[in-house]
């Protein structure tokens, strides 16, 4: 029996598969060794962008800056990223006063002061102004209008700025295609009912899945969210298959993150020719709730009907109770089809729980669709077996328990490995969706 692996917190952690389960897809890509710092990248990009002209030609030494930082459900460099841009923006002459930073919360919580200085360093922020967005202020500005007609509002810095910078990651999005680019600004920056508007139009529409931004109407609403906003320049890491920053791009919010998605695409891409009975997967590089079931819908998409999925999780400070709360009530809703209850909310565009967050609410609904569609049993230390009850899942302590409890069940299987389920993008030779 060979050994084989999931990445776990940056490290790999070996199991084995009983001799009567035969592989279909171990996906594992060789990645070359990064051979530069962040910091290294960082200045090599915004010397030399994609799509505009080097970030030194562009911003005057008397300009305002806002920098957008993703939140912390993200594994972007932070501290790194931000330090190089503002070493930067000081040789341009610009002095501290000149710049914010804007921590582009989105939706989700804001971020406290001991998380702020463990993301991006304390010298930074003790001088630069730095602020957690807020999606309800009364004070967001609107700069235009979503296609279905809700009004696009954006936090009021961006509007005093006379230069817009953003820093983020581009990682396969269940929606998006790939996170990055514009959605430091949609979400990142918006309000609540322009989220809100938008993710319940257009998060379940077609062409809304992992991997592609082809008539991608949320991906092309971003877009335009981010051209109101005048977003100027954004700084993006992309990541290898382990988890490792690859390359830092720069440039046009549009055609430097393509640029990032074709190096993203050729890095995680893999191409599945069969479903397998079981498909065994690992979270990584999510390590938040709700983030760390993002990857159960690319598990799905490569699972036969009615088959199984191992999900492996490690999440920091476990899954929260609120979250949980939210699969408790939509349980009861369903009266036993949780398929019937998400289909009808999606085509309503309604939450599911008007009082829950957003996120929440996404979440909520892809995992009802999946584990309808298979059976889920999580491996994890940090989520336990109540906890994956009401989920929806059966719970192993362990990836070899849950390999042997399932070997049990189904004495010969086909299976499918994704040692990192959030870098992964499945390539299939058939149509997919989750609402048919």
């Amino acid at each position: 029996m060979d050994p084989y692996f999931l990445w776990e917190k940056g490290k790999k952690r070996f199991f084995q598969l009983p001799e009567s389960w035969r592989v279909l897809h171990n996906v594992v890509t060789e990645s070359e060794k990064v051979g530069k710092t962040i910091c290294q990248m960082v200045n090599e990009s915004i010397a030399h962008p994609i799509g505009t002209l080097p970030l030194k030609d562009m911003i005057k030494p008397t300009d305002n800056v806002v920098i957008v930082v993703d939140d912390l459900s993200r594994p972007t460099p932070k501290r790194e990223m931000l330090t190089s841009l503002i070493d930067h923006l000081e040789t341009i002459g610009m002095s501290h006063n000149q710049i914010d930073v804007l921590f582009g919360v989105g939706s989700h919580r804001p971020l406290s002061e001991t998380e702020t200085e463990k993301a991006v360093g304390k010298e930074v922020l003790e001088k630069i102004r730095w602020t957690n967005h807020n999606c309800r202020s009364d004070k967001l500005v609107s700069i235009g209008r979503l296609k279905t007609g809700g009004e696009i509002k954006v936090n009021p810095l961006l509007i005093k700025a006379d230069f817009r910078i953003s820093i983020g990651s581009i990682l396969p999005h269940p929606f998006c295609g790939f996170g990055g680019g514009g959605k430091s600004i949609l979400p990142g920056v918006s309000g609540y009912e322009t989220i809100r508007e938008h993710h319940l139009a257009y998060s379940f529409a077609g062409g809304s899945f992992i991997g592609n931004i082809k008539n991608n109407r949320f991906y092309e609403e971003i877009c335009e969210a981010a051209r109101l906003a005048n977003l100027n320049f954004i700084i993006n890491a992309v990541y290898n298959s382990k988890g490792e920053v690859k390359e830092i791009i720069s440039g046009h919010f549009r055609e430097a993150h393509q640029f990032g998605i074709d190096l993203s695409s050729k890095e995680l891409s893999v191409n599945i020719d069969q479903e397998a009975d079981v498909t065994i997967v690992s979270a990584f590089p999510h390590e938040e709730g709700p983030q760390v079931l993002k990857p159960l819908g690319t598990a799905t998409m490569v699972t036969k009907k009615g088959g199984t999925v191992i999900m492996a999780a490690s999440v920091r400070e476990g899954i929260p109770e609120t979250f949980l709360q939210t699969f408790d009530i939509a349980h009861h809703m369903a009266k036993g089809n949780p398929r019937n209850l998400a289909l009808e909310y999606i085509r309503d565009h309604k939450l599911i729980i008007e009082h829950a967050q957003l996120d929440f609410n996404e979440a909520l609904k892809l995992t009802l669709l999946c584990s309808n569609r298979v059976n889920v049993i999580v491996a994890s230390n940090d989520i336990g077996a109540h906890e994956a009850a009401r989920l929806g899942f059966r719970h192993s302590s362990s990836l070899d328990e849950a390999v042997k409890q399932l070997h049990k069940e189904v004495p010969e299987a086909t299976v499918n490995i994704f040692s990192a389920g959030g870098l992964a993008v499945p390539l299939l030779k058939r149509d997919f969706s989750l609402l048919q």
